[in-house]
């Protein structure tokens, strides 16, 4: 494709509009007012600027990479690959040695040694897993939105292409022109992160439906009327230009439609942990709630030995 040349494209398809138009000796309404030049200078560079603005995807894959990054600092290995796309992640080290933790603390008695072990080194693989889960659900998301803005800058294209062809008569009717739109099928949906009950306060696992790219997830979202091939075509300049304003008109409404169903899947995420921090983070000691003069004794830091 040829994307970075869609404002060429554009330039391309105004010349070849203009030049249909005085050829044919075309006599349309919408020209009385600004003659042929200036009605197609108005429509048809306007209409393809805002998608030469669209985000490089290329531009998502610095974060990607560090929340992948990320990923493998928090994989302790009862998980051993992301929830969301299955590619394998090793356990890192680091975090096993928590399990052994326990053994330096056998002489450490009192309150404070009781609950330290309860409330955070027990929940401790259930919560590092967690943050795993919510870790690989904020890449997939990210990879979702890089893989919408692949298709559409994809699926512009081939509008300025489909265009291009129908004035050089390659495509003069609605059977040849031919735009699927790909950016639905880009990205899909999964309810395979389920996240790990950690504490006393979380009453149950939940299941969580996230979304990802569809190259990742393995599968696409199902087939919507948005995606279909739109009719277009014509023989005049204007018939092929109305139908070049309907595919982007059409094309517009289904980048719309993608943004909308990753924000709601998003949303959902983010709704979730506003109630569920238990799931996230080790309980606040008790200890730090302690006048200083209550830090020692059973009541505080316990007894050694």
């Amino acid at each position: 494709m040829s994307f970075d040349e869609l404002m060429a494209h554009a330039s391309e398809i105004k010349f070849l509009a203009i030049k249909r138009a005085l050829d044919e000796h075309e006599t349309e309404p919408e020209y009385a007012r600004q003659g042929v030049d200036g009605y197609y200078q108005q429509v048809i560079e306007p209409l393809f600027k805002p998608f030469s603005r669209i985000p490089d995807p290329a531009g998502y894959q610095p974060m990607i990479d560090d929340l992948s990054a990320a990923m493998h600092d928090l994989s302790g290995g009862h998980i051993d690959q992301d929830p969301i796309d299955k590619n394998p992640y090793l356990a890192n080290p680091t975090l096993e040695k928590i399990h052994t933790a326990s053994d330096y603390l056998q002489d450490w008695s009192g309150q404070a040694a009781m609950q330290f072990k309860q409330k955070f080194l027990d929940p401790f693989p259930a919560i590092s897993a967690n943050q795993f889960i919510l870790t690989a659900i904020l890449k997939a998301a990210l990879e979702a939105h890089q893989a919408m803005w692949s298709k559409t800058r994809d699926d512009i294209d081939k509008i300025a292409h489909a265009t291009m062809d129908a004035f050089d008569n390659k495509c003069c009717d609605k059977n040849t022109w031919n735009v699927t739109f790909t950016v639905l099928s880009s990205i899909g949906a999964t309810a395979a992160a389920i996240l790990t009950v950690a504490t006393e306060g979380a009453a149950a696992p939940l299941l969580l439906s996230v979304v990802g790219a569809a190259a990742q997830v393995g599968a696409t979202l199902p087939p919507d009327s948005l995606s279909d091939p739109p009719k277009g075509g014509g023989e005049t300049a204007l018939q092929i230009i109305n139908s070049m304003k309907a595919a982007i008109d059409q094309l517009t409404k289904v980048v719309e439609k993608a943004e909308a169903f990753i924000a709601e899947k998003v949303t959902g995420v983010t709704d979730l942990l506003a109630t569920t921090e238990p799931f996230f983070v080790a309980a606040r000691p008790a200890l730090a709630s302690l006048p200083q003069g209550g830090l020692t004794g059973t009541g505080g830091l316990g007894e050694s030995g």
